[in-house]
C-alpha cells in the first residue's frame, strides 16, 4: 500500500459499506476504499467480487488498526 493513503477517506466508505444492505452502495464505497488503498485495481468496475470485498475490507481493517 502507498504512504499517502488518506485514511479518513477510507474509512468513510467502509463505514459506510458495513452499514448498508445495498449490494451497488457496498460495493461502490468498497471500490473507492480498495482503489485508494491500491488493493484492487482502479479501473470504474465496481461490481467487486466476494474475494475483492474481502480484500478491501482485510487491507483496510490492518490500515485503519495500525493508526491507532
Amino acid at each position: 500500500m502507498p504512504e499517502d493513503i488518506n485514511k479518513n477517506y477510507v474509512k468513510r466508505y467502509v463505514d459506510a459499506a458495513n452499514s448498508t444492505d445495498n449490494e451497488d452502495i457496498k460495493n461502490n464505497c468498497l471500490y473507492r476504499a480498495g482503489s485508494q488503498m491500491e488493493v484492487i485495481p482502479c479501473d470504474g468496475n465496481d461490481k467487486l467480487t466476494p474475494d475483492q470485498q474481502e480484500i478491501v475490507l482485510t487491507a483496510a481493517k490492518k490500515l485503519l488498526r495500525d493508526e491507532s
